[in-house]
């Protein structure tokens, strides 16, 4: 029997796992070869060693070559090994406070699978929707709207477990709810993204652009911000619709496809206590942003430097070892257990982390400074709208290997700058700079809305990066076309 022939007869598809993996053998050996070229076209950069790591990583990590994970900690030791990084500040990256925003919601996504609460939410859901389109613009509506007064990861966590409930495994070949429950995860994760542009507290980004501002004589207020972030991330919306829909074949009254249980029974002790520990997580994440409106002062500040969103996700996940989960009848348990906890995506924790100590070294050695000016040398861009459009760019493809954060605080003082020295108006550079950071969908390390995605299942890389690639382009022309229309209406040019 040939290997076709056998590998069918063991229910595979024998052309798509050859094709894998001879992609995978290809990676392993492929990714120090083009990471060697590229250190050695990049000698007189301002860190080769770092070029290599950086090319060989994101080479292995789109060929899965290696388990990501473990991609992720040879790319700490590599940096120790090259001089990059002490071991301490290597493995240090490994915890970062945002990663335990992860194991918190986790422990909370855990918990819900376990007592049912996203099947109870999902038929609610499902009741609402009229096919497979009008449910994928409520999905993404929900999570921008969530992301417009919570951070971008924290309106995916609580809202990924519903997804995944409400779009299982397709049970009929050709059916498509395989390819359905991919395009409903991405538009939670870049809806949630993009609803962080509508508010200065919706994603770190905005408010570094708001410094930056300040620093150039312009006080941007609440509703100035709104005045432009909301237009523009809701006509971003209707992008990503329309992306999602055509690249997944989404198409007006779809029929959904999937079955509505009968309407569920009483609300078990596990459920509510999962609701409980999801009301701690909102309440907490909320509380920071409500209080300094309120009562501004030292209350309000001492609330946002300890009441961190890391910190409320671990108490409201540890809360779950609290809370009573048993159901009528059975044994005395808490709503989680660590038997169950240990079921989290540790491996995505462990690549969040690695693509934060890659984003930070690209930082502190002056590799993504030198990618900016780079960029900005080889189009000598002088106008208002040209060094929007320049800046804007440079951010989105800097945003795909570096956090939004670290993005937003190189290119929001650089786009000041060149407006400045080019005699142009900066305000709009550094919102389309600051706006622009928050891109970044092509690729898991990207954003931890896409870390989070992806630690679904339901999304390859390859798929995150043709679909992403098409919606920055989309974003690029969007927020430039935006502030194009919006700026001078509000006078900011």
């Amino acid at each position: 029997m040939d290997e076709a022939s056998q590998t069918t007869a063991e229910g595979g598809d024998a052309p798509g796992a050859r094709f894998e993996r001879r992609k995978r053998a290809i990676g392993l050996v492929a990714g120090p070869i083009v990471a060697a070229v590229a250190a050695l076209l990049a000698r007189d950069s301002a860190s080769p060693a770092l070029v290599l790591l950086m090319v060989l990583c994101v080479s292995w990590w789109l060929t899965e070559a290696l388990p990501m994970a473990a991609v992720a900690l040879l790319a700490a030791v590599g940096a120790v090994i090259t001089g990059l990084a002490s071991p301490k500040q290597a493995f240090g990256a490994f915890g970062t406070p945002l990663l335990f925003l992860f194991v918190g919601s986790f422990f909370v996504a855990e918990a819900m699978r376990l007592h049912g609460l996203g099947d109870r939410i999902g038929r609610a859901m499902l009741s609402l929707a009229r096919g497979r389109l009008s449910l994928l613009v409520l999905v993404g509506l929900t999570a921008f709207w969530l992301s417009t007064i919570m951070s971008n990861s924290a309106a995916t966590a609580i809202l990924l477990p519903i997804v995944l409930a409400v779009a299982p495994a397709a049970e009929r070949p050709g059916d498509g709810l395989d390819r359905y429950a991919t395009a409903l995860v991405l538009v939670v994760a870049w809806g949630a993204s993009i609803g962080g542009l509508g508010t200065p507290v919706g994603t770190p980004p905005n408010l570094i652009g708001i410094a930056e501002l300040e620093r150039q004589g312009h006080d941007v207020g609440f509703a100035e911000w709104m005045a432009i972030g909301l237009p523009i991330g809701l006509v971003m919306m209707v992008g990503l619709i329309v992306v999602l829909a055509g690249a997944f074949g989404v198409r007006p009254r779809q029929p959904l496809g999937i079955e509505v249980d009968a309407a569920p029974g009483p609300w078990s002790r596990g459920e509510q206590a999962v609701v409980i520990a999801i009301g701690i997580a909102i309440v907490g994440w909320l509380l920071p942003t409500v209080s300094s409106l309120i009562a501004p002062g030292s209350g309000a500040r001492w609330i946002e430097r300890h009441l961190t969103e890391e910190v409320v996700a671990v108490i409201a996940g540890c809360s779950l070892f609290v809370l009573p989960g048993q159901r009528r009848g059975a044994a005395r348990r808490p709503a989680l257990v660590w038997a169950e906890a240990t079921r989290i995506e540790w491996g995505v924790v462990l690549l969040f982390g690695g693509g934060v100590l890659l984003g930070d070294l690209a930082r502190t050695t002056g590799l993504a400074a030198e990618m900016g000016r780079a960029f900005v040398d080889a189009t000598g861009a002088s106008s208002t709208w040209a060094i929007t459009a320049l800046v804007t760019g440079v951010a989105i493809v800097l945003s795909e290997t570096t956090s939004n954060t670290a993005t937003a605080t190189l290119m929001a003082p650089l786009a000041g700058s060149l407006a400045e020295a080019a005699g142009a108006a900066p305000m709009p550079a550094v919102l389309g700079a600051t706006l622009g950071a928050s891109f970044g969908f092509m690729m898991p390390i990207s954003t931890a809305p896409n870390a989070l995605a992806f630690a679904t299942g339901r999304v390859t890389i390859g798929t995150m990066v043709r679909t992403g690639i098409v919606f920055d382009v989309i974003g690029f022309g969007l927020i430039v076309g935006g502030l194009r229309v919006m700026a001078p209406l509000a006078g900011w040019t």
